[in-house]
């Protein structure tokens, strides 16, 4: 007789399902070593691994008469003025009306797309979109009339666009409002959206008090614009969006987020917003430290580590053509290469989704070899995309990125054999029963 629960039961039959269509389990309590490189993490700028910082930031925090303890929600006692003073800091920082801090990216997007939205309001979303996004917009008084658009497709994006209008007069008249949700750049596919095309035609066709544009900044703060403060303000899109989400958990390499939107949409969510409301507000040590790691993204130290992020990324792709021309793309790829960096006027973008359709056998190959890399299977990623995501870095060297693309290239020259020695095994199976006839 088992000694699981019923509960543990159901619990590990999910798991054996998982592990029978090959989904990659992420256990919590496995730790994977990165000792031979960074190619996976989304410490873009490499901040994390700059010796100097720490004793910098234990000065900042010898001088804080605060440290500990957030004693509360932000709605009870929780709200200090340093809470204030940080949002008042992002507002000056981003030159915006309001900023509202969170506990994280995903509270971020969670809190704004589940209660934003109102009752008769629409929202049209790129398909690629976050998974915290998706989770917002399930509770949200919208969730029922959200609305996906082919990724990065302006003609699909019109289409649905003008449909909308036509299924929801409200909007038209001014009634109701239309959310439009993109990303800057997309953490799985690492493209850029083509933001002044939307915004251009949200601007032709929606009235302007009916609109309102959302951009998840996630994936581009820190690597482009002035001191890295994203890619709106890179091309001077800023003051065409409405409201804009920054995680804090990428290139500032700390914890937290912060939402820019509209005084009264931040008056709105401190009442409303739920997972706000009841979250236990950030310690004045988080409070110091996001400050502290997002000052020391726009240095001039950072600068340079944005141009090597740069360099490293043309480097990469380099390496990577030459060292796999010769094996089938149907091995081991970049995915959409050539059109990746399309949208990004001249940009390029640090994550490379490489293609592969064993992507648990490359893990294990690199994890031996230590790396942490982490496979990506349906339904994470859609079927026929499998991958692995690799993410270049301000701190990758050239011979780092050799040496990690040989160990790729090995293991793909391991497949070919492989699948070599298979069709050769069918084919004289196949000759053996010819010659019994």
């Amino acid at each position: 007789m088992s000694s699981y629960s019923a509960l543990e039961t159901s619990m590990l039959a999910s798991l054996e399902t998982r592990r029978r269509a090959g989904v990659p389990r992420m256990d919590a309590d496995v730790l994977y070593s990165d000792h031979s490189g960074d190619f996976f993490s989304n410490d873009y700028l490499s901040i994390g691994k700059l010796p100097h910082i720490r004793q910098q930031f234990l000065d900042v925090l010898s001088q804080k008469p605060l440290l500990f303890g957030s004693t509360g929600s932000r709605a009870i006692t929780g709200t200090t003025s340093n809470h204030i003073g940080l949002e008042q800091y992002f507002m000056k920082q981003l030159q915006v009306e309001q900023a509202m801090v969170f506990n994280s990216g995903y509270l971020c997007n969670l809190t704004f797309f589940g209660y934003a939205p109102q009752a008769g309001d629409v929202v049209l979303y790129d398909e690629f979109i976050h998974a915290s996004i998706h989770d917002g917009l399930r509770i949200s008084r919208a969730k029922d009339h959200t609305i996906p658009f082919k990724h990065n497709s302006l003609a699909d994006f019109e289409s649905k666009l003008k449909q909308i209008l036509k299924n929801y007069p409200s909007i038209p008249s001014g009634l109701s409002t239309l959310f439009i949700v993109i990303e800057s750049v997309y953490s799985m596919e690492g493209d850029f959206a083509p933001i002044e095309g939307i915004i251009n035609l949200v601007e032709k066709y929606v009235p302007a008090k009916s609109a309102h544009i959302v951009v998840d900044e996630a994936h581009s703060l820190g690597l482009y614009g002035p001191s890295g403060k994203g890619l709106l303000r890179e091309w001077g899109l800023e003051k065409r969006v409405h409201s804009v989400i920054f995680t804090f958990t990428k290139s500032v390499n700390f914890v937290g987020g912060v939402c820019t939107t509209s005084p009264v949409i931040y008056q709105y969510l401190s009442n409303y917003g739920r997972s706000w409301l009841f979250t236990g507000s950030l310690p004045h040590v988080d409070l110091a430290a996001i400050k502290f790691c997002f000052d020391v993204m726009q240095t001039p130290e950072a600068d340079q580590l944005r141009k090597n992020v740069a360099n490293m990324c043309h480097f990469f792709v380099k390496c990577f053509l030459e060292s796999t021309n010769d094996i089938p793309k149907s091995v081991i790829a970049i995915l959409h290469q050539e059109t990746k960096d399309a949208n990004g006027r001249g940009l390029v973008s640090p994550i490379f989704p490489i293609y592969t359709p064993q992507p648990v056998s490359l893990q294990q190959h690199l994890n031996k070899l230590g790396y942490a890399a982490k496979g990506l299977t349906y339904p994470g990623v859609p079927k026929g995309t499998e991958r692995l995501r690799v993410v270049i870095h301000g701190g990758n060297t050239e011979a780092e990125i050799r040496l990690f693309v040989e160990r790729l290239r090995v293991w793909a020259l391991r497949q070919v054999a492989l699948t070599t020695a298979v069709q050769s095994s069918a084919v004289m199976a196949g000759t053996a029963s010819l010659h019994k006839l």
